[in-house]
């Protein structure tokens, strides 16, 4: 489910039509009630009231709550590519973009409330997609990666294959703060974060050599 979902998101996003708006409702109801309640203990009929949509509305979008499940996710991670390649659109320099893109990525989901939820009530449900099966995740997020800084650093020194292993330690690298917070590094602050990016992040995948002491 995490490689369709992922990829779909990374290469599927497009505007909706007036078409989808019932299934935006559908969507936004679903979100609401795992938010408040996880996904474990919601039901369809939970959504569905929520929504305000008739049984047999919602049925004939979505036959069953894995698929609302799936639907949410796929929002979910669309929604956050969205909003960082247009606040990276923003920026000039590949500098400024890798510095904003890794503070925006902590601080967006770190204030997640339905991942929050689910890494706090349903563990065992999330933690296993960013542990012992995050591959495809790790996958997704590179490929991502990769071609993001391909675009940011037309000239950079580095090669396809070297930036996919730069990109990938990247995403590693953020997974595991996220995952594990503490750590000596002051990434709770937006600025400390940024500045820590810059010296780190950006010469690897830059592949110019290690920052100045």
């Amino acid at each position: 489910m995490v490689v369709s979902l992922i990829s779909r998101a990374l290469g599927e996003r497009t505007a909706d039509g007036a078409e989808d708006r019932t299934t935006d409702r559908i969507v936004d109801a679903a979100l609401r009630q795992f938010e408040l309640f996880g996904v474990a203990r919601t039901t369809v009929e939970q959504i569905t009231k929520h929504s305000g949509l008739a049984r047999v509305t919602l049925y004939r979008r979505f036959p069953g709550k894995q698929h609302l499940v799936e639907a949410v996710v796929l929002r979910e991670v669309r929604h956050f590519l969205d909003r960082l390649d247009g606040r990276l659109d923003q920026l000039s320099t590949p500098e400024e973009k890798i510095a904003e893109g890794f503070v925006f990525t902590l601080e967006s989901i770190r204030s997640h409330v339905l991942l929050s939820r689910l890494l706090d009530a349903e563990p065992e449900s999330v933690l296993r997609y960013f542990t012992v099966e995050g591959g495809p995740v790790v996958a997704a997020a590179r490929d991502y990666l990769v071609e993001r800084v391909a675009k940011d650093f037309p000239q950079g020194a580095r090669n396809r294959a070297e930036l996919a292993v730069a990109t990938e330690l990247v995403v590693r690298l953020v997974i595991s703060f996220l995952l594990t917070p503490q750590s000596v590094a002051a990434l709770d602050d937006a600025d400390a974060a940024r500045e820590f990016a810059g010296r780190y992040l950006a010469p690897l995948l830059r592949g110019d050599g290690a920052a100045d002491a």
